[in-house]
């Protein structure tokens, strides 16, 4: 079970994550250029997802979480922007009511490991997918970092890439696949697998970024390096599949 206050504090500390903003654009560049697409968010949390997918204002963007908490912080974060073609919903993805092959596009960041039946939560994006429909997933990565961290957020697993390709193939066609956060592996195995204890906000400015710190600037361009250079490992998986025919 998950800590709800150490979850809850964790969808706070994303909307400045440098982390997560630069993993989530990573995805925006895989995206799609095309217009009129049905795109569904699974497990969008507070929110940053969302607002990436509906600046295309010509897509219609659902998305689902079965926190209310993030239920309201997207739905705040959707009124505060004035958006128009977006859909909040409570649900979770194995009991989401949707007509087969509802959907151009779905995304889901940082969902699966939370489902103790992934491979379920697979198989009903492939019911959702519409044929040549394209999913963008991010995970955490690799079963030797899992830590206090994972153990507060509530996940059942990490992935690699066999672990998880394995399993998508099954119903989808792998075409990318990359470990993205190489830098802060000794970070997660030095604070949540070795000390058991919360990251440390001040040893990197993971959450600032209105801080043009010398550090901040430096996590920065680390990013960006590592946006653009497949490294080996990371501290996360993202994977674009099409569903097969």
């Amino acid at each position: 079970m998950d800590n709800k206050e150490y979850k809850h504090k964790d969808y706070y500390l994303r909307s400045g994550d440098q982390y997560a903003l630069a993993k989530y654009n990573i995805i925006r560049s895989w995206l799609p250029r095309v217009n009129h697409l049905k795109v569904l968010n699974a497990g969008c949390g507070s929110g940053e997802m969302n607002i990436i997918l509906s600046n295309n204002k010509t897509w219609l963007v659902d998305a689902i979480d079965v926190d209310n908490k993030a239920i309201n912080l997207s739905l705040e974060l959707k009124n505060k922007l004035s958006i128009n073609n977006l859909n909040i919903i409570k649900s979770s993805i194995e009991d989401f009511e949707s007509i087969e092959h509802s959907y151009d596009i779905i995304v889901s960041n940082d969902v699966l490991e939370h489902i103790s039946d992934d491979l379920n939560a697979i198989k009903k994006f492939a019911f959702l997918i519409r044929p040549k429909g394209k999913i963008f997933i991010s995970v955490p990565s690799f079963q030797w970092l899992f830590g206090y961290h994972d153990e507060m957020l509530g996940h059942y697993r990490r992935y690699t890439k066999a672990s998880f390709t394995k399993k998508l193939s099954k119903f989808f066609e792998v075409e990318y696949c990359r470990y993205f956060g190489m830098s802060l592996v000794p970070l997660a195995l030095f604070y949540s697998r070795y000390l058991r204890k919360n990251y440390p906000s001040g040893l990197f400015p993971l959450n600032d970024l209105n801080n043009n710190s010398i550090k901040t600037n430096l996590l920065q361009k680390i990013l960006e390096i590592e946006s653009l250079i497949q490294m080996p490992v990371g501290t996360s998986l993202l994977v674009q599949a099409s569903l097969s025919e």
